[in-house]
Order: structure tokens, then C-alpha cells, then sequence
């Protein structure tokens, strides 16, 4: 028997996508699904949210920005045309009551409050959920949702909001997808890396030197505080972060002592003359490539880099002030190659719909995994045969960048270099290696992503079609053969545009048979930092309406002082009340 799908290609899930949505029911429908940036996410939280609506409840989609709602708003249209497709933030004033699916940014979410309009309940879809920790942004997980599904390329924080709230709130991470899954299925493409060396100036160079010390200085500290985790890096920099918020003694003034060292540091790479240098020999790869992305830290470095390349190619710049307006027709131009590069200071980082782009240019190391995984992704995407996914790293030779360092080595390496095709590091002096590694055709043959083939044999074996309406006793045979979750999804993820007349007794069975949400649901561990013990609690220091922190007047023993609320500091003793107005204090809080 031969298994035959009526969903059309461009609809049909990925294999890993039905994966995801199968451990999301074992999970009672509540967790989050990790999966790097440019695999698919979006396509399992619709199918998620065509599977609620068929269930009658309300779905509310939180996204990070005005662009995302804009974004969703348009995919959810015209995958669920017979939806209402609300959006709640900017000129969008819906609300629950107006619509059936209801696109909310973050922050209209947690001033409005939309809560599902009836007592089926709803789902609510947290897109990039990791931005959800804030004291304000928090608000916008409401527990009038009892099914929850949190998308993000990474869930990682510098906070604890992530074992505090997010874990709580969406249970766990019940499905993680990363770049070597992606690359073997066949949803994102190999990429070749060139790490390319630059030497700094002489004044440069000293500069460094004088940051290092300043950085060993703190670091012998650091390295000496009880419970600190020196390996891997990015653990060391989250507890020394975490000092550096918390203590108020001396762990945390050299927690803030080193990361403020750290962070010249790397602006000294960052904005190396080298590096714009290099910039101006590449502007022939550039013109040659199928669209670059120039990745930099900073505004200032954007415009740099786009003074550099403006003459030699078609190059734009998107910033965070950038009109949508204006953004929207920079990235249409790049996708139909009027631009041959844009350049961008971490606004394309997070969820923006990137053309497809087979050149990244990173003009200095991300600051964070999850960085690391949106850039990534933006170049990984699937290539067409023979084009290759390229990235060009600059780093500063003999520095924290230098792919031979071993010291504080920056996690985006790591990555980057085990997914590879191939690495090669290079001289800014030698282009002719360079651009014959960089020229290297992509595979000849680029593999078909894996679709819902691997399930059709069990199917097969069950004695079920899934183009035709399904009996109880189909049913039951899936049910065994593959457990109610993998049977529910197949009956309802994959066969969006059915059900079959009947089918919906069918469904109503499966769904009766779905585990709820229980304390042994089977989460994924999550690597937690162990972060080293506050030995002095920093105070936040109470306020008034104008910022500033309201000082106290008080009797001390047979004198009268006035203290500051925030950090403690009080005038000297004096004998009389009124002689308070001629004294000040020394406050801390500033």
C-alpha cells in the first residue's frame, strides 16, 4: 500500500517540525521549541495554531516588534484564510473579542492584556520568548492561557528570568533543533569560513595592552572568588555578569571593573583601522556574491563600513531608526539584487525576514550564543545547487579574536568551526588563497529536507491512509503502533488542508487520549551556570518621582544626622535639628 498526502510541497511540514509539534503533546501542550533561526519555527507555531482554532480556543501571538507583528500578520493570513487575524500594537487597536488569532507585540500585550474572550481558553505563541524576562515585558505571560508554546533560536539570558520565569511559566524546553541537525537534514546549507587577520596599529596595539592589564588585574580576582566556573567562557562572563549586578562589595567591583575592561577591549578590535581596510579589498567578493550581510557591533561601525564600500558596490545601511517603510524597501532591493550587500549594527540579528543571502561578513565575534545562532542563520539558509554558503571572519591578530587563542575563546568559534564544510585562516596581505577558498562552487546536489517520509512505512504497516477519512479502527492500530501523540499529529499537523468528512470523532478520540500536563512531563535539561554566592548584596535604592534618591532625616543618639536611603552615607552628628540644612551627604547611588 502506497501512502498518498494531499498537501501541497510548500505546505507540508519538515520532518523535525512534526517532531517538534509531537514532544509539544507529550509535553500537555505547553513548552518551548529551540530551533536555530532560519530552520522553520514559524511553520510548526502556525500548524500549532490552525490545530487550536479547529478546537474552538482564541490564539494570542506575542512577538518582539512591530516589524514581527506585521511579519506574522501577513503568514498567518494566508496560511488560515478563513481565520480573523487581529494585530494589537502600533496604528492595531483589535482585541480578543474582534478576532479569532490576535498578533500582539510585547508590549501592547503586557499593557493590555488580552485574555482569551471565552471559556474554551486559548494558546498564546511567544516568539524570540527569551525577551520575556523583563520586569515589564513579564506581563505579557498570561496565565489565562493554559497552552503555551515559546519559539526562540537559543533560551539564554544574562538575568535569572529564565529559571524564575520563563521555565514556570512555559514548563520546559520540550524540543531543541541546532545547526548540525539542520545541516544533516537538509534544512540549512554547510558553510565554508575564512578567518581573516588584521594587525593593529601601533597606538592600537598599546591601547590593548593598557585594557589587558586592567583585565588580568580583575580577573586574578575573580578567578579567586569561591564557586566562580572559569570554563567554559561564556559561564565565566554569565557569573561575573551576575556579580557584577548583585555585589555591592569587592567581588563586584571587579566583576565591574573586568567587564568594563572587556568591553573596550573589544571595541578596540572591533573598530580596528585594519578591518576597514580589509573592507575596501573585498568590495569585488561582494559584488560577486548571490547578497552579503555585513554584520558590526555598532551604529558608528555600520557607517564606517559603508562609507568604505559605497564606492565600489550597491550597499545600504538599516539601523534601529530606520523607517519600516525605508527597511522594508532595503531588504527588497537586496532580494532582487538592485543592493549587492546591506549592512547592519544587530537589527537583523532577531527576527527580521532576511532575504536569502549566501556572503556573512562579520566584522567583529558575537557577544552571545544567541547572536551568534541568528547571524548564522541568516547565511545557512538552503542554497540552490552549486551556490555556497560563505562567512568571512576579521579579527585582530594576537587578540581575544584570534582564532589560534585558546584564552577567553569566544563560543561563535567553537560553533562555527564544528558545522563547517571548511575552515581556513588567512593574511589580509595574501588575498589570492582567500578568494580561491571563498570561489569554491557549493554541492552539486543539494539535498531534498526531509518531509514526513520517515513516518509513511509505520503508516503503511498500520494499515492507514492519510488521504482519506479515517475509521476507529485505522485509529487504534496508530495509536499502537506509534502512541497517540505521533497519531494525533499526523491525523491533524500533517493534513492541514482536510479533515475528511467523520474525521473530526476520529480527532475528538485522539484528543481525549492526550496527556495533560503533569510534573513528569519529559522536558529537556536545560545547562544551567552555577553562579558563585553574593557575598554583599548590592541595595536598589528606593526613588523619588524625578530619579533621584530621597535622603532621611533622623535622631542618633543626642544629635540628629541625615542619611541616604540608597546607599547609607550620612552627614556628620550635629547637635541641633536646623543645622541639618547646611549639611550634605557623600552618596554612593550615582
Amino acid at each position: 500500500m502506497e501512502l498518498v498526502r494531499e498537501v501541497s510541497p510548500d505546505r507540508e511540514l519538515y520532518r523535525w517540525q512534526l517532531d517538534a509539534l509531537i514532544s509539544w503533546l507529550r509535553c500537555g501542550r505547553r513548552g518551548v521549541i529551540e530551533a536555530v533561526t532560519g530552520s522553520g519555527k514559524t511553520d510548526v507555531a502556525i500548524a500549532a495554531a490552525s490545530d487550536a482554532l479547529r478546537r474552538g480556543r482564541f490564539v494570542l501571538v506575542v512577538v518582539p516588534s512591530r516589524v514581527l507583528m506585521e511579519q506574522w500578520h501577513g503568514r498567518l493570513k494566508v496560511a488560515l484564510p478563513d481565520a480573523r487575524i487581529g494585530r494589537l500594537g502600533d496604528s492595531g487597536k483589535d482585541d480578543a473579542t474582534s478576532c479569532d488569532v490576535l498578533v500582539a507585540t510585547r508590549h501592547s500585550a503586557a499593557a493590555y492584556k488580552p485574555t482569551p474572550p471565552t471559556t474554551a481558553g486559548g494558546l498564546l505563541i511567544a516568539d524570540e520568548c527569551h525577551g520575556l524576562g523583563g520586569g515589564i515585558l513579564r506581563r505579557a505571560l498570561l496565565r489565562q492561557y493554559d497552552e503555551r508554546l515559546g519559539l526562540t533560536a537559543t533560551l539564554e539570558r544574562s538575568d535569572d528570568a529564565v529559571t524564575e520565569l520563563l521555565l514556570p511559566y512555559f514548563g520546559g524546553i520540550c524540543y531543541r533543533y541546532g545547526f548540525e541537525q539542520a545541516i544533516a537534514d537538509g534544512v540549512c546549507a554547510r558553510p565554508r569560513v575564512a578567518f581573516v587577520g588584521v594587525p593593529l596599529t601601533v597606538d592600537e596595539r598599546a591601547e590593548y595592552a593598557d585594557v589587558e592589564h586592567r583585565l588580568v588585574n580583575a580577573r586574578q580576582h575573580l578567578r579567586a572568588v569561591r564557586d566562580m566556573p572559569l570554563e567554559p567562557f561564556g559561564d565565566f562572563l554569565a557569573a561575573v555578569a551576575h556579580l557584577a549586578e548583585r555585589d555591592a562589595g569587592a567581588d563586584g567591583r571587579a566583576a565591574r571593573d573586568y567587564l568594563d575592561a572587556f568591553s573596550k577591549r573589544r571595541q578596540i578590535v572591533a573598530q580596528t583601522i585594519g578591518k576597514y581596510e580589509l573592507l575596501g579589498d573585498l568590495g569585488p567578493t561582494i559584488k560577486n556574491a548571490d547578497g552579503a550581510l555585513v554584520f558590526t557591533e555598532t551604529v558608528r561601525a555600520a557607517n564606517h563600513a559603508i562609507n568604505r564600500l559605497d564606492p565600489l558596490v550597491a550597499i545600504d545601511l538599516i539601523t534601529g531608526s530606520t523607517a519600516r517603510r525605508q527597511r522594508r524597501e532595503i531588504l527588497d532591493d537586496l532580494r532582487v539584487r538592485r543592493l549587492d550587500a546591506v549592512a547592519a549594527p544587530r537589527v537583523l540579528d532577531e527576527g527580521i525576514d532576511v532575504p536569502d543571502a549566501n556572503l556573512g561578513i562579520v566584522m567583529s565575534a558575537s557577544r552571545t550564543r544567541r547572536q551568534m545562532i541568528q547571524r548564522m542563520g541568516r547565511i545557512l539558509r538552503r542554497k540552490r545547487s552549486g551556490v555556497s554558503a560563505r562567512f568571512l571572519i576579521m579579527f585582530a591578530k594576537d587578540t581575544l579574536e584570534d582564532p589560534a587563542s585558546r584564552i577567553e575563546r569566544d563560543g561563535f568559534l567553537d560553533e562555527i568551526e564544528r558545522i563547517s564544510e571548511a575552515t581556513g585562516v588567512f593574511d589580509s596581505a595574501h588575498f589570492e588563497q582567500l578568494d580561491e577558498f571563498l570561489a569554491a562552487p557549493g554541492p552539486e546536489v543539494v539535498r531534498e529536507p526531509e518531509h514526513l517520509e520517515s513516518y509513511e512505512r509505520a503508516v503503511v504497516d498500520a494499515g492507514a491512509r492519510l488521504d482519506r477519512a479515517l475509521d476507529e479502527a485505522s485509529i487504534e492500530a496508530l495509536t499502537r503502533t506509534m502512541g497517540v501523540e505521533t497519531a494525533y499529529a499526523l491525523v491533524t499537523f500533517a493534513r492541514r488542508d482536510l479533515p475528511e468528512p467523520g474525521d473530526e470523532a476520529v480527532i475528538g478520540q485522539l484528543e481525549s487520549r492526550l496527556p495533560p500536563a503533569a510534573k513528569t512531563t519529559p522536558y529537556l535539561p536545560l545547562e544551567l551556570t552555577n553562579l558563585p554566592e553574593v557575598r554583599k548584596p548590592r541595595v536598589e535604592p528606593k526613588r523619588l518621582s524625578t530619579g533621584q534618591v530621597p535622603l532621611e532625616i533622623a535622631r542618633s543618639g543626642t544629635g540628629w544626622r541625615i542619611s541616604c536611603t540608597g546607599c547609607g552615607e550620612a552627614s556628620p552628628l550635629v547637635q541641633f535639628r536646623w543645622q541639618l540644612f547646611d549639611q550634605t551627604v557623600a552618596c554612593r547611588c550615582a
